[in-house]
């Protein structure tokens, strides 16, 4: 998942790739809700434009910050 975090009204915001076992799905919500702390947040891997170069050594970076396992071992 990627989470959009920053700038005003979507303008200068950054993206903040998620992986899906940070994020519970919370039915009386009707979507994911995550408790991640801002400090936390601001300082994971993200990319500020909408086309990442997103391949195995980034996924793993993610993965690692977040403290999951990277899937395709």
């Amino acid at each position: 998942a990627v989470l959009q975090f920053g700038g005003l009204f979507g303008i200068g915001s950054d993206y903040y790739p998620i992986p899906w076992a940070v994020l519970d799905y919370e039915t009386k919500y009707g979507g994911y809700v995550v408790d991640i702390d801002k400090s936390r947040l601001e300082q994971a891997p993200h990319y500020a434009s909408d086309h990442p170069s997103y391949d195995d050594v980034y996924a793993r970076q993610v993965h690692g910050y977040w403290g999951t396992p990277y899937p395709f071992v």
